[in-house]
């Protein structure tokens, strides 16, 4: 290599602090990939840095102690990530103690790391020549057709170096395959003409614009339905299937704001029009037209010629939120979430970076999207607990990155929610946030809600099933809530009492009736139902407590003639069953509809005139400091699903903790009575907002070694916190509260400090890193202590 060759620094996705080096005879942009050897082996890396060896870095200078490795191949002529956005990203290294290597690989599309497949063609000299040489004779296979470069190899034995000659002959082009955006879609039948509706019609579209196409052809058939648009009664279209399961909703498409959310989009747009940092909360309860304040601010920043980022919370539903943008900016929008398959997810990347994308709606490492000139981040839902990531390095919180990303680039960032996250209100009440609040409903009145003491906890309570068989009367719906999976969270022998449990986590087994299992929903164990029990080999089993699915059993019993629909994970399995559900609940007869917290996230079904809540106070026996706030939220989710246009809706509450001040708020709907309840107990027991946290999770096969580690390194620290007088509560190992996870056991070591940089300074010492031959971890600002 020569001096006017490029030294170049390559960051791969691995959890290690420092980056490789390589020669290159080409100058490479930061954010570019390259295919690089590391061990013997060729990966993907990406370019951080590239300096001309001619300019202060001669070859005589390399380290003499170092065999420099050239680049084996760059993959593009444009880098994957922005240069402009690698501050950001090393800052959230820098926050959260975590290797940037890491930071990179949560902000990149998974395929993008993976070895692309490539292909080889001859260029039209190279066709030229291959008849006219013999030593190019083993090049007349791609003469027909185009060949992936692993199979040209296998098939013609030539090297990589041989390639690299011919390739330099231009002989050959050898071109990576990047993936195009393509999603099946659905058809979509939408009402578009109400008046003189036929009645057969009415029924169907009497609650929502719009049903699933299926649907309505099997009722009508197509023949009827063209009938039906001719007359201008509807009108049917296609949607990208982003998501497992479409839900249907109401058509904004020509809304009029009422004047509350005129002021208030006014409000928000005399922040966001400076398009510097502004931090926003904005209060809006369900039904008072948060989205459509959204979709006005999108189109204000639109005009301005800035792009617009919209996080959403990660739930298997297509949100209310997400189908309206696409709708209203169709073919300006780029999606990235879990929905989308890796090949999709890069594809839509892709165009992000080529700027063919004003918006990008995405779910929580969506903020890390490669989309420039940003005049608006939003965060919807803010409070869901799904922007936080829980499993793997750096564990961040997606609405702080947002705002952290807001604050770098000079981007307002507005945080929305009907209940927001305690955290945020405090925020907003200190004034570190500016502050709306939408506190009317301009559709729908706030339901009637009936507390029902339940202290036997019996599954339905007479007062239930009253107002049950009232409402199915009345040929209206009805909403059951309970938060549980399966048929029974505990299986127990008659005979000796034992508790049918999984072997790697210790925690008991749930009942599946569907398909006679009994399963663990942490590590996805599973056994047979009919086994002998392994204490006293008796055959006498009990099921005890509920879930979704005894629920549909009682229920069956009580209402046969009645279409009870489970609305869950485990119902929402296979296409077809998908599309029996989704029949079945826009069907309009009455129905009673079962599911758990994944029907509550934003969507009306139709004709539901009463939501029953069966254990209100389930989420209050977690032990986790957020557990009040997360059950105060789900409840008032649950509660917005009752009610329709022309009339309220009746929640039936029932709780064996009556007197519990989360169930006394949620009762009377006051979040803000709820808030000031719950910050001064926050403040009490010194957790967040009024304390940074940080835990560090130590897990391993042996927990002997677990604890031990555990002890040596909280010795560690509070020498170190007495001898720097750190003011921080370093609390001993203690078990989590799930003490043995996936086989392996679980302690915790928690930290407290009213400053972060306290926190960052002792958690910056090399005692963390040490290798214990155990799963150490670090979760900075943790929000399952669990």
């Amino acid at each position: 290599m020569h001096s006017d060759g490029y030294l170049v620094e390559v960051i791969y996705p691995q959890p290690v602090s420092k980056r490789y080096h390589y020669l290159s005879r080409q100058p490479l942009e930061p954010g570019q990939r390259v295919l690089v050897r590391i061990r013997g082996s060729l990966t993907i890396g990406l370019v951080y840095s590239c300096q001309p060896l001619s300019e202060g870095v001669s070859e005589g200078k390399l380290s003499p102690k170092i065999k420099y490795k050239e680049i084996e191949e760059v993959l593009e002529d444009f880098p994957i990530y922005p240069k402009t956005l690698f501050p950001f990203l090393e800052r959230v290294s820098d926050y959260y103690l975590t290797p940037l290597s890491l930071v990179f690989k949560s902000a990149l599309p998974s395929g993008l790391f993976k070895v692309p497949t490539r292909r080889i063609t001859l260029t039209p000299y190279g066709k030229g020549m291959v008849l006219q040489r013999e030593d190019l004779a083993s090049l007349r296979i791609l003469l027909d057709k185009d060949l992936s470069l692993k199979e040209f190899l296998r098939r013609t034995g030539l090297s990589r170096e041989d390639l690299k000659k011919l390739e330099a002959q231009s002989l050959i082009n050898i071109r990576i395959e990047l993936p195009q955006s393509r999603f099946s879609t659905e058809k979509i039948a939408r009402v578009i003409r109400k008046d003189n509706l036929p009645l057969d019609l009415k029924e169907l579209f009497e609650e929502t614009d719009e049903i699933p196409y299926s649907l309505l052809l099997k009722k009508f058939g197509s023949r009827k339905i063209k009938g039906f648009i001719k007359k201008g009664y509807l009108e049917v279209y296609k949607v990208p299937k982003f998501r497992k399961i479409n839900l249907m909703c109401e058509d904004v498409g020509s809304y009029v704001l009422t004047p509350l959310q005129h002021s208030i989009v006014e409000g928000i747009w005399e922040k966001v029009r400076s398009f510097a940092f502004q931090p926003i909360l904005l209060y809006g309860i369900t039904g008072s037209g948060k989205t459509l304040v959204y979709l006005e601010l999108i189109k204000m920043v639109l005009a301005e010629g800035k792009n617009v980022l919209v996080l959403l919370p990660e739930i298997v539903l297509t949100s209310y939120m997400e189908r309206q943008i696409l709708r209203r900016f169709e073919g300006e929008v780029a999606v990235l979430h879990s929905g989308l398959s890796p090949r999709q997810r890069l594809a839509e990347w892709i165009r992000i970076l080529k700027g063919d994308a004003k918006i990008v709606v995405g779910t929580r490492s969506a903020v890390f999207a490669p989309i420039e000139n940003l005049g608006l981040i939003i965060v919807d839902e803010e409070h869901d607990p799904s922007y936080k990531e829980e499993n793997f390095a750096p564990r961040y919180q997606a609405r702080d990155v947002a705002l952290l990303r807001g604050s770098i680039y000079g981007v307002p960032v507005l945080l929305g929610s009907g209940t927001p996250s305690v955290k945020s209100f405090y925020f907003a009440k200190k004034g570190k946030y500016h502050y709306f609040e939408m506190l009317e409903r301009p559709k729908t009145s706030p339901p009637e809600v009936i507390l029902v003491e339940n202290r036997k906890f019996v599954l339905f309570t007479d007062v239930a099933l009253q107002e049950i068989e009232k409402t199915l009367s009345a040929s209206k719906s009805v909403f059951v809530f309970l938060n549980r999976r399966g048929y029974a969270p505990l299986v127990m022998c008659e005979d000796c009492h034992y508790v049918f449990t999984c072997p790697n986590c210790d925690l008991p087994l749930t009942y599946h009736m569907d398909d006679d299992t009994l399963k663990c929903h942490h590590c996805l164990f599973e056994l047979r139902a009919k086994i002998l029990c392994p204490n006293c080999a008796s055959s006498f089993v009990k099921y005890l407590k509920a879930g979704t699915e005894r629920v549909e059993e009682e229920l069956k019993k009580k209402f046969p003639s009645v279409d009870i629909v489970r609305f869950d994970r485990d119902t929402a399995g296979s296409e077809k069953r998908i599309n029996d559900l989704l029949e079945r609940l826009y069907s309009p007869h009455p129905k009673i509809i079962v599911s758990t917290q994944m029907g509550v996230h934003g969507h009306n079904f139709p004709r539901v005139a009463l939501v029953v809540v069966l254990r209100g106070e389930e989420g209050l026996l977690i032990p986790t400091y957020k557990s009040a706030e997360r059950t105060f939220q789900l409840i008032m989710q649950a509660l917005g699903r009752a009610g329709r246009k022309d009339e309220p809706g009746k929640v039936i509450l029932q709780t064996g903790f009556p007197e519990h001040y989360v169930i006394r708020y949620a009762l009377a709907q006051d979040f803000k009575g709820f808030f000031d309840e719950e910050i001064k107990r926050r403040k009490d027991f010194v957790y967040p907002p009024f304390v940074r946290l940080a835990l560090i999770s130590l897990s391993g096969t042996k927990e002997e070694r677990v604890v031990e580690v555990g002890e040596k390194i909280w010795q560690e620290f509070e020498k170190i916190r007495k001898e720097r007088r750190f003011n921080c509560q370093i609390y001993p190992p203690a078990p989590a509260p799930l003490r043995k996870l996936r086989g392996l056991y679980r302690w915790q070591i928690l930290i407290k400090s009213p400053k972060h940089a306290i926190l960052k300074e002792l958690l910056s010492l090399p005692l963390f890193t040490k290798n214990y031959g155990i799963k150490v971890e670090l979760d900075l600002d943790p929000e399952d202590l669990m």
